[in-house]
């Protein structure tokens, strides 16, 4: 079995994906193709620029692949976290967490998302500030309530802080280099994210205790607790701490960043804003959350921010059978990846890829191997239409009341974060206020 072509030296490719990891994809696709390999640290890493690649990866058999690196994510989120398992480990928690994300459930969170993000308004200054602390802020209050059920004046900061302290902590470096993860007598980067990963746990199971011992209410977190597998058997506190955990910083980080990317897109195009904010004056003074979510053009935004800014450049999986992808034949063992990045920028399927146009949107339908932000196939992102939902709300309650202005000019550069791709410098904007908030 021959792999398709590529650069060479693993960890010159490592240092250059971290750096920037969209120009890394971008460069290595003008110069080999729709199919290439990267190697890895460990290990070669065969990449799908093309929508029939993509189609390859994602109907694979569930039970032909696996996670690929899940050490890099595992020191955050546990060994039963749902992005973390394989097979029948993954196929019963899957089962088991589906049922919080389906539309009756994210519904009764509408209201609870658009309160979020108008509190979140309301402490808008009236200068200069960055725009992401701000939508991670909303992100986290929409995780808090919804996730946790946690209202509690004083559990809530408390659970906050815990909470931003551990993703600051996360760095790229202990994620992309395990010979980082030492204590080094208690300094370093590993040191700071024990620490901290430490202090959020003591939160978590006693959030866990307390609802356990006073019942059960609408949040996710009560749902897992009360959820059954197939014999019957619950989830232990150490396996709904690590489902809790990831779904935190899933959650949190990539919607927060979303938001963040969706703002700047619509103060960068000034009709693309002008469209949107007279779709949403046509649903009325206080549009419910069914309206919005149901809104066309706000739902296109939605999805060109997710298009321009995937916040996962790729989605990679393991072959545990061989594979074909485009007459490439990848033997078991090696790990294949969708690339986010260069389908969502090939210009035969979206005509001026680097422009914002959510029209395209309402102007065709894009297959699940054309269009991927969620990742695709038997491992795509569970919270995928919870974080949809949420950008819907968020953006249509700040859009109807608010105009945001980008304070520096120029474009904003994208730049790997922990967990996503944000915007380098957080987007320095200013907002004044359109209407009176709903």
């Amino acid at each position: 079995m021959r792999l398709p072509p590529g650069p060479p030296f693993a960890a010159l490719q490592t240092v250059r994906y971290a750096l920037a990891p969209y120009d890394f994809y971008r460069g290595l696709a003008r110069r080999y193709g729709d199919v290439f390999t990267v190697p890895t640290l460990l290990g070669p890493l065969v990449v799908a620029a093309h929508p029939d690649g993509v189609r390859a990866i994602f109907t694979a058999e569930a039970s032909d692949v696996a996670r690929w690196a899940t050490d890099a994510a595992s020191p955050l989120v546990g060994e039963n976290a749902l992005m973390v398992t394989h097979g029948e480990p993954h196929r019963r928690a899957r089962k088991l967490l589906m049922p919080p994300f389906n539309g009756a459930r994210m519904r009764a969170y509408g209201d609870i998302m658009l309160d979020a993000a108008r509190r979140e308004a309301s402490r808008w200054p009236g200068g200069a500030f960055t725009l992401l602390d701000s939508t991670l802020a909303i992100s986290l209050d929409v995780v808090m309530r919804a996730v946790f059920g946690v209202t509690d004046a004083d559990r809530l900061p408390r659970l906050e802080r815990a909470i931003f302290a551990a993703r600051h902590a996360l760095a790229p470096s202990i994620m992309l280099f395990k010979v980082l993860r030492r204590r080094f007598g208690g300094v370093g980067p590993w040191a700071r994210f024990v620490g901290a990963r430490d202090r959020l746990d003591a939160l978590v199971y006693q959030e866990i205790a307390e609802r356990r011992a006073r019942g059960a209410g609408d949040d996710i977190l009560s749902l897992m607790i009360d959820a059954r597998y197939d014999d019957g058997g619950r989830m232990t506190d150490q396996e709904i701490r690590d489902q809790l955990v990831m779904l935190v910083f899933t959650a949190h980080e990539t919607t927060g960043v979303a938001l963040c990317w969706g703002l700047y897109w619509l103060a960068r195009y000034p009709a693309a804003r002008a469209r949107l904010e007279a779709e949403l004056a046509s649903l009325g003074e206080a549009p419910s959350p069914d309206a919005l979510a149901a809104a066309p053009y706000l739902d296109a935004v939605c999805q060109e921010t997710l298009r321009l800014h995937p916040v996962i450049p790729e989605v990679i999986r393991l072959l545990l059978q061989p594979l074909t992808i485009q007459g490439f034949a990848i033997p078991a063992g090696t790990a294949v990846a969708a690339c986010t990045t260069a389908v969502h920028e090939r210009p035969e399927i979206y005509p001026d890829p680097h422009a914002f146009r959510p029209e395209r949107f309402l102007e065709r339908t894009f297959t699940p191997f054309e269009h991927l932000p969620f990742g695709g196939g038997s491992r795509r992102c569970i919270g995928a239409a919870f974080g949809l939902y949420q950008m819907k709300m968020v953006l249509g309650a700040l859009v109807a009341d608010h105009r945001v202005e980008l304070a520096r000019p120029g474009p904003v550069a994208p730049a790997l974060r922990n967990l996503t791709m944000g915007p380098k410098d957080g987007v320095v904007v200013r907002a004044s206020r359109r209407r009176a908030a709903g």
